[in-house]
């Protein structure tokens, strides 16, 4: 009987927070923005569990904070899926003669990758023209924490979005790998700062990536794009030469799509 009515309380509590979080998001729609004081009266819920909902609603996305304001505004998730999606096929299609130019300009190995849940994807790619070449990876499925590609994917999230993806830990590819959530949220960190992300080793020994998101013009990030190589010929300081290369590749796709 103990056990039924804890079931029931559970049930109900649920269901309490998932209309609180849809009306939430109604209300931003036709507000456009709101404190925290403006969602907690619109619900008739205390203020802290106002902000609870708010900061889980961000976590994934679904809501934004103004920057340096104490304003919500819908985010970069919701508004992605109202606008629509890109089917990959599409994806691919706009991506893979960027994919080319990017691959001759470079000399090296490039890839278009996508986060699927918590791996990367390898949508697309193009071989590097050198003897001794990094080898293209499409429909491989690897760690987006392992990845180039995926890390930058990863650094579009919220912190909190990108931690519960991992919530078992991180498996170890290579004595390279990152295996903790604080080092990982540290290398996203400092990816977001500098503009790129980088594998050194990460995913396979000997083998180097630089990474890039790609953005539709409403800003909401789709895939990534690479330029993978040997680790003798892609060190940090070329990894910061190819930075804005990739930088206009992205560029160019998401303007097409």
């Amino acid at each position: 009987m103990f056990s039924a009515m804890s079931n029931n309380h559970a049930d109900a509590y649920a269901a309490s927070s998932v209309d609180n979080a849809l009306r939430t998001l109604v209300y931003l729609r036709g507000h456009q923005q709101a404190r925290v004081t403006d969602i907690s009266d619109h619900l008739g819920v205390a203020r802290s569990t106002a902000h609870r909902l708010l900061t889980t609603l961000r976590g994934h996305g679904f809501v934004e904070q103004e920057p340096g304001s104490r304003r919500y505004r819908l985010g970069p998730v919701l508004l992605g899926l109202t606008r629509g999606a890109v089917d990959e096929q599409s994806l691919v299609q706009v991506a893979h003669p960027h994919l080319v130019q990017l691959r001759d300009a470079a000399g090296e190995t490039t890839n278009l990758l996508v986060l699927d849940g918590p791996d990367s994807r390898f949508a697309d790619g193009v071989e590097g023209t050198h003897p001794l070449r990094v080898g293209t990876r499409t429909g491989d499925r690897v760690p987006a924490y392992a990845t180039a590609g995926g890390k930058a994917l990863l650094a579009e999230l919220a912190p909190e979005a990108a931690r519960t993806r991992y919530r078992r830990g991180l498996t170890r590819l290579t004595s390279e790998t990152l295996t903790d959530l604080e080092s990982l949220t540290s290398d996203l960190a400092l990816s977001r700062s500098r503009g790129y992300a980088l594998n050194i080793d990460e995913s396979v020994t000997g083998v180097h990536g630089v990474g890039v998101p790609v953005r539709d013009r409403f800003g909401t990030c789709l895939a990534a794009v690479t330029v993978s190589a040997p680790s003798t010929r892609l060190d940090l300081s070329r990894a910061a030469e190819l930075a804005p290369l990739l930088h206009r590749t992205a560029e160019r796709i998401g303007a097409e799509l």
